[in-house]
């Protein structure tokens, strides 16, 4: 899936150069590209501290989201918890193209959430064909789901099923119980 940035190459470039050689402030570059409020400004500085540090790489538009690990996550967020940089820095340095990206991973560690790797199965989300499944399978299907912090995705791999099914099924236990899986097609409702 691809992404589409609001801003081009081109206007992004020009905005830091005429910043970096002192023609225009933050705001009236801003303003020039029709960027809302304080939202512009801060955008504009952002564009400057990116291409001071990595060039034309952060000014080129993204085609597809960036994955990181794991263990790439936790060495950020401990880096940035140790106090030896700030979100913004880091998002630098390790080629991270937002601080709110940093941040996030920080957000969740401080929360206690996972910061998981990355792990598309894009045959679990795409699938068109819905297996049909006993109630039986249904329920070890949503019990494994529950055992792994309903991750939706892995239990869809493993069994062979739909993202949708598995999240369907999940929610009408956890609403119903076993109940809740009994197939109702073909009955009238009276």
């Amino acid at each position: 899936m691809s992404r589409k940035s609001m801003y081009s190459f081109k206007q992004k470039k020009w905005a830091v150069e005429q910043y970096l050689s002192e023609n225009m402030s933050a705001v009236e570059i801003a303003r020039r590209l029709n960027m809302p409020g304080k939202y512009g400004r801060d955008q504009v500085t952002v564009w400057v501290h990116q291409y001071q540090s990595n060039q034309d790489t952060f000014l080129s538009n993204a085609k597809h989201n960036a994955h990181y690990s794991k263990e790439f996550k936790e060495k950020v967020v401990q880096e940035y918890l140790n106090g030896n940089s700030s979100l913004f820095s880091l998002a630098n340095k390790y080629g991270i193209r937002s601080r709110n990206t940093v941040f996030r991973w920080v957000s969740k560690y401080n929360s206690h959430i996972d910061n998981r790797d990355y792990d598309l199965h894009p045959e679990v989300h795409m699938t068109k064909v819905r297996r049909k499944t006993p109630q039986s399978e249904r329920i070890k299907i949503v019990q494994y789901c529950i055992n792994h912090n309903k991750n939706y995705t892995e239990t869809a791999a493993k069994f062979n099923c739909s993202y949708q099914q598995v999240y369907s099924w999940t929610q009408k236990y956890l609403a119903d119980c076993e109940a809740g899986l009994t197939d109702k097609r073909g009955t009238s409702q009276e």
